[in-house]
This record gives C-alpha cells, sequence and structure tokens, in this order.
C-alpha cells in the first residue's frame, strides 16, 4: 500500500513538472566549469576557467619530481584545477588588474564567438577581461583543411585585454599582477614569462618585481602601477604563444597605445572569423527559446573546437583534456550529428578515421579488447550516415569492411556457447560495460547484446536498401535467432523494483546487481536509435517505467560513475527512449533538465552531483558528446523519421509556440534528403502557418505532424502529408 501511496505522488509530481513553464536558467549548473575559447581544429585546446584563469597543458608529467609530490593521491598530475579525473593543467595563468578584486560575472561575447568575457570590481575600479584565441598565420588559412593538415606547426596564439575603468571622480592608481603555477620551469625574461623555455605570455606594461619565494611552483610578476584619472578606462594586454615563433610578439615593443589599438582590431577580425567565416555549421537550427537556442550554437562551436587533424584525418574528439581522442561510442554520435548538419564529408573523414582501427578479422576494440560493443556502433555509424547523405555507392565500396565485422558479431556468439559462463550462450560474452559499470571476466551483461544486436539490425536494413538478397537473408537469420536468444534470457532475468516496474538490469548475475538505473545507456540506445523493441515491448516500457521514478532535478540519477550523482547527458539518452516510445512531454521536458545542467556559457561537464551534495566530477568540460546530444534532441523533439514516415512535432514544447514564435530547420540531413520548414505562430497565438519544403527522396510515404500538447485536437491529433510537395497550411494553436 505504501509503494502505491508513493508512486502516485510521484506521478503527481510529474505532472505538476509537465504543467510548469520549461525555462532555462541554469540552476542546476555545475559549481566549477570551463570553456573554450580555441580555433576549429586546434591543436593548442586553451580553456578558461571561471575567474579567468587561462589552463594549459593538461595531464601529466614523468617526472621524479612529480611522482614524490604526488604518491599520496596516487594518480600523477598535479591538481591545479582538479578537472578531470583526478588529472589537472600543468600551467595556469592568472591576470589581475588588482588583488583585490572580486569576481562578478563571467560571460561569453556570444554562444558562437568564443570570447570570455570576465568581470571584476573593486569599491574603486570596474574591470573587464577578455580572452580569445587567434593565428597570426591567418584565420582563413587556419580555417582550411586543404591547405594546413597540421595544425601544430602552426602559430597560435591567445590574447588577454583587460580593460579598468575608475568609478571616482578622483585619480587613483591599480597594481595588475600575473600569477603563474607550473610544473615546468618558470623563467621571466624583460617582457614575457617563458614556460619550460618554450611557450611565452608576453606583458605590455613594464615590470616592477618578480617574486619565486612564493613555493616551487609559483612566481608572482607585479606590473608597475597603472594611472587613472577620474573615470578614465585603460586597457592592458597579455599575449601567450603555443611555442611557435609569433609575429604579434613585436606588437608588444611598440607603443602602449597603437598596442592596444591593434588588439583590438585583431579582436574584431576574431568576431568577423566566427560570425561569418568559420567553418562552423550555422543556420541550419532555429529555436524562438534564445537559451535553447545559445545552446545548440554554442554546442555546434564546441564540437568544432574539439576536433583534430589526424593522419590527415578530421577527427571528432570528445573533448580538450582527458577525452582528447577518438572514442568510438561517442563518436558516432558526433559524426551523425555533423552529418545531419550538412556536414557529411567532414563526417565522412572522420568515419574513415574510425574505419582505420578495424582489425584484420574485422574486429573494432580501441577502447579495451572486449568493448565488444564498438562492432555494433561502427556498423551503426556507417549504416545511418550513408543514408543521411543517401550515398549508396559509398556504403557499396565498404560493405566488405562491414562484412567482416558482422562475420565478427558471429564468432563472438560463438565464443559464448564454448565459455564456462551459461548466462551468456548465444548472445555476446562478458566484456567492458562503461557508463556506471565495470566488466570482468565471468560478468554477463546486455551493454555489449544491445548494441551488436542494434548493429546487426542496421545492416539488415542496408543490405535490403542496397537490394544485396544473399547478404539480407544471411543477415536477417543471424539477427532473428540472435534476437531469439535475448527476449529469452532478458524474460529470464527481469528484476521488478520497490515501485511494481519489471526492469531488465544490465548485469545478468544478481551478484552485481546495483541501482535498477545503473549503466542503463545502452538500454536507453537500445530503443533509440537502435529500434530493436516494438513500442509497446514489456520489456522497453517496463525498464523506461524504472528509470521514470529516478528522476532528480528532472534527471535520471545514479545511472552513471558517480553513483549519487547525475550523467549529464543521458537526458538525451532518456528522452530519445521517451519519444521514441510516444512520450514527447516527458523528451521535452527531459530536454530543459539537460539545459538546466550545463555551465551559463553554455557547456556540460560529463557528470557532477546534483546541488545538495558536495560537488564531484567526472569527465571532461566542454564535453562534446554532451554538445551532440543536445543537439540530436532539439532536432528530434521537432522532426525525426520512422521507418518510411517523417514525423514532426512529437515533442514541441508549448512554450515555442507562443505569440510571434517561429522554429524551423533549414536543409538538415535526413534518411529521405534535406529537411526545411517552419511553424511561425501569429502575433495573437491563435494560428501558426506551416511550410514545409517537399523531400526529394521518394522512400518517405508520408509527412506526419502531431498536434497534441500544442495545438488544437478536432477529429484527429495529427495531419498526414504528401512529401513529394510543398505545404503552407494553417494550425490552430492551443
Amino acid at each position: 500500500m505504501k509503494s502505491i501511496v508513493l508512486l502516485f505522488f510521484i506521478s503527481f509530481i510529474f505532472s505538476l513538472y509537465g504543467n510548469t513553464p520549461r525555462k532555462v536558467d541554469f540552476r542546476y549548473a555545475p559549481s566549477w566549469h570551463v570553456t573554450s575559447i580555441c580555433l576549429p581544429d586546434d591543436s593548442c585546446k586553451t580553456l578558461v576557467a571561471p575567474e579567468g584563469q587561462l589552463l594549459y597543458d593538461f595531464g601529466f608529467r614523468d617526472t621524479e619530481s612529480q611522482k614524490n609530490r604526488l604518491a599520496a593521491n596516487g594518480k600523477g598530475g598535479l591538481k591545479y584545477f582538479p578537472y578531470a579525473n583526478g588529472v589537472g593543467f600543468q600551467t595556469v595563468f592568472h591576470i589581475l588588474a588588482d588583488e583585490n578584486i572580486k569576481f562578478t560575472n563571467q560571460k561569453l561575447y556570444s554562444a558562437s564567438v568564443p570570447i570570455v568575457e570576465t568581470y571584476s570590481e573593486t569599491q574603486l575600479l570596474e574591470v573587464k577581461q577578455e580572452s580569445f584565441s587567434y593565428t597570426s598565420f591567418g584565420l582563413e588559412k587556419f580555417d582550411d583543411n586543404n591547405i594546413l593538415k597540421n595544425r601544430e606547426l602552426t602559430p597560435r596564439e591567445d590574447i588577454i585585454l583587460t580593460t579598468v575603468t575608475n568609478k571616482q571622480n578622483k585619480e587613483q592608481y591599480f597594481y595588475p599582477k600575473i600569477i603563474v603555477n607550473s610544473e615546468y620551469p618558470i623563467t621571466f625574461k624583460e617582457n614575457y614569462i617563458e614556460i619550460n623555455k618554450e611557450k611565452k605570455l608576453y606583458i605590455s606594461n613594464k615590470v616592477s618585481e618578480v617574486r619565486q619565494n612564493l613555493g616551487e611552483n609559483k612566481i608572482i610578476v607585479e606590473l608597475e602601477p597603472i594611472l587613472l584619472k577620474a573615470n578614465e578606462t585603460k586597457m592592458f594586454a597579455n599575449l601567450y604563444d603555443n611555442g611557435i615563433n609569433t609575429d604579434l610578439k613585436k606588437l608588444f615593443l611598440e607603443s602602449y597605445n597603437d598596442l592596444n589599438n591593434k588588439l583590438k582590431i585583431i579582436r574584431d577580425q576574431v568576431i568577423l572569423y566566427w560570425e561569418n567565416h568559420s567553418s562552423v555549421p550555422k543556420n541550419n537550427i532555429y529555436i524562438p527559446d534564445p537559451d535553447i537556442q545559445n545552446l545548440v550554437d554554442a554546442s555546434i562551436r564546441n564540437i568544432w573546437q574539439a576536433r583534430e587533424i589526424v593522419d590527415q584525418k578530421i577527427n571528432f574528439q570528445v573533448g580538450p583534456t582527458c577525452y582528447r581522442g577518438l572514442w568510438i561510442v561517442d563518436g558516432a554520435f558526433l559524426l551523425e550529428t555533423a552529418t545531419i548538419l550538412n556536414k557529411g564529408e567532414d563526417a565522412r573523414s572522420g568515419i574513415e578515421y574510425m574505419l582505420s582501427f578495424q582489425q584484420p578479422n574485422g574486429k573494432f576494440g580501441k577502447l579495451k579488447p572486449n568493448y565488444w560493443k564498438e562492432n555494433g556502433i561502427v556498423l551503426w555509424t556507417c549504416v545511418r550516415h550513408a543514408k543521411l547523405t543517401q550515398d549508396k555507392d559509398w556504403l557499396q565500396s565498404i560493405w566488405p569492411k562491414l562484412k567482416k565485422t558482422v562475420n565478427f558479431i558471429k564468432e563472438m556468439r560463438t565464443m559464448t556457447l564454448n565459455n564456462d559462463i551459461l548466462l551468456d550462450d548465444g548472445l555476446i560474452p562478458p566484456g567492458e560495460i562503461d557508463g556506471g559499470l565495470g566488466g570482468a571476466d565471468d560478468k554477463a551483461e546486455y551493454t555489449n547484446v544491445y548494441w551488436n544486436l542494434l548493429g546487426l539490425k542496421a545492416m539488415v536494413n542496408a543490405a535490403r536498401w542496397l537490394n544485396i538478397k544473399e547478404d539480407l537473408k544471411d543477415f536477417e537469420d543471424e539477427y532473428k535467432d540472435f534476437y531469439k536468444y535475448f527476449k529469452k534470457a532478458a524474460n529470464r532475468d527481469l528484476q521488478t523494483d520497490m515501485y511494481g516496474n519489471k526492469y531488465l538490469p544490465i548485469p545478468m548475475d544478481s551478484k552485481y546487481y546495483s541501482l535498477p538505473q545503473r549503466a542503463q545507456w545502452a538500454f536507453c540506445h537500445g530503443v533509440y536509435p537502435g529500434q530493436i523493441f516494438e513500442t509497446d515491448d514489456p520489456i522497453a516500457n517496463g525498464t523506461l517505467e524504472m528509470l521514470h521514478t529516478t528522476l532528480h532535478e528532472g534527471m535520471v540519477m545514479g545511472t552513471g560513475w558517480i553513483i549519487d550523482g547525475i550523467w549529464n547527458y543521458f537526458a538525451s539518452f532518456y528522452g530519445h527512449a521517451c519519444i521514441w516510445l510516444g512520450d514527447g512531454e516527458r523528451a521535452a521536458n527531459s530536454l530543459y533538465a539537460f539545459a538546466n545542467h550545463a555551465s551559463p556559457l553554455f557547456a556540460w561537464r560529463e557528470e557532477h552531483n546534483p546541488r545538495d551534495l558536495p560537488m564531484h566530477f567526472v569527465g571532461d568540460m566542454p564535453h562534446n558528446w554532451a554538445s551532440a546530444e543536445f543537439i540530436r534532441l532539439v532536432i528530434h523533439l521537432i522532426a525525426i523519421d520512422r521507418g518510411d514516415e517523417l514525423h514532426l512535432f512529437e515533442g514541441l514544447p508549448k512554450e515555442w509556440t507562443q505569440p510571434g514564435m517561429e522554429t524551423s530547420l533549414k536543409e538538415v540531413a535526413t534518411p529521405f534528403g534535406k529537411l526545411t520548414f517552419s511553424l511561425k505562430v501569429d502575433n495573437s497565438g491563435k494560428e501558426a502557418i506551416l511550410e514545409i519544403d517537399k523531400i526529394s527522396d521518394s522512400s518517405c510515404k508520408k509527412i506526419v505532424i502531431h498536434k497534441s500538447g500544442w495545438a488544437l485536437i478536432d477529429e484527429s491529433s495529427i495531419i498526414e502529408l504528401d512529401p513529394a510537395k510543398n505545404h503552407n497550411i494553417k494550425i490552430s494553436i492551443r
């Protein structure tokens, strides 16, 4: 009885949450965040901390002194600004207009322009510090992959402009300082600070004193006091280079005013570059909620900033620190996002880099040898990309590689019949789980099962699309047999949570059980994009119902590595599962909860605690699987393909249909060709005009418009349209 009452109460709270106007105000932002200011595909991944600190040289230094100093924490990296999995930044600069300042705010110039503005003050002064990246090589050249493949050979500069205003009607001095913490040797020269005899921070003003008696790894450089007349504003500047000779250093030998003016011109060039000329996609998505739009724009930019050129290919990297590299699971969704945003050529380069890790027997296992799920993930990635680009020829060209991976999946299934574990028979051997649970040699589990089923199903659909009849029959037979074993095992392993929901835990063996929601990321992927469950499947619906009961701050809690924490972009996995199984309202709620866990500078950390607990962190920041997931969820709330149909507005938030608002997509990729539409609400808020451009691919049988939740329902909650025609229709608003 108590459980029933509690379940009713939770449902009541959910209903209240759903009726409360959704708003982004960053209420659940992490207590410490960083922001990327580097250029697209940059090899110098500069980050700025909340008080304007410039963070460099992330990672370990393999030195005896460091090992001795840090033996106690067992990590091997000095924790200047502990940040990602216990490893820190080896060099940190903090440029202060005055030691007595109090920090008041930090923001970006705009979501699309990564100039970090850090604000501070004293009783007498107002301070604005702008930090941004530049290249004296030329922004237009830096952005061209055909001209420059190796960014590491390019001069790259970070510019810091500090503007100080006297708030008083009498003159006064301020006393700038530069604080340096570094594990590398620090040397001061006449007008620059040198780190490890390589990288330099140039100083625009004269230095009065250098203090090196503050510990082994710290110096403070005090500049000569600067006089401000009543209500006067002055600026001083700093320039950091990446160790490559830069022409900009010459400016710091010129007159003060000329230097400042030239650096302001460079700042304006940087703004123009980001707004108009960079390779970053623009104008594909228009959302009338400005905060959601900012997060979309910043997410796209962050993905392009994290990328890097590796082996002459574009590597879509997850982040700038501990996840700086190819992670095949994360990368799959980054590559899909790039393709959706009409950057299929870039994504193709990333997929070719991914395919380079295939082993002779068809296996993928870049992360770990028993990370079996990479095989299914690569199959899905390639098939999804081919369909989004409508490129059968390309898929045909890599078909032999993909068939080898299918054969390896068959081989894995055979392995389960030859090991000593009965639980995994006919499925996938024990492997690394990830996302909240580790693997073990005897830990039979479902994450690798979900993803290999998912990949095999993608290959069935691909063989049908390419009309390769022999492979189609082979893959269909294998998938049916695999799925039969899965359903038998799943029904065997079903558990019941405290609310009576029947759910499928990730481990098969009860001795490895944790919280029911732990590591359910792969289940959500099995629902979508995997589509391995029918929409009325009791296993899928019961497991999703279990997840509904775990929400805290609008997010599934305890599913990731921090058992009392929140895995931010799990909100997208969960939201996608909700929308696929018919609950667009929950999916929209999940989007806004996701948004409110971002930093006010529009980026996410992978995991952190909710605000009622001391803050602990896991993972990178900006974490760009999170960026990709936010973009994907925004798009799929308003446009998602279901088989041979395109469905619009299944999760459209009613907050986007207020008077005068417009929601639109422009030339985003779908399996049926490019999609362009706009939904414009009139100024009365009672009627909307929906314009849809015709779809190019005849495989799309219908466009389905969902009206539930935002429009007036007459005889039907849906409208069906012919995709081969342009449409301009009126819809009455609820």
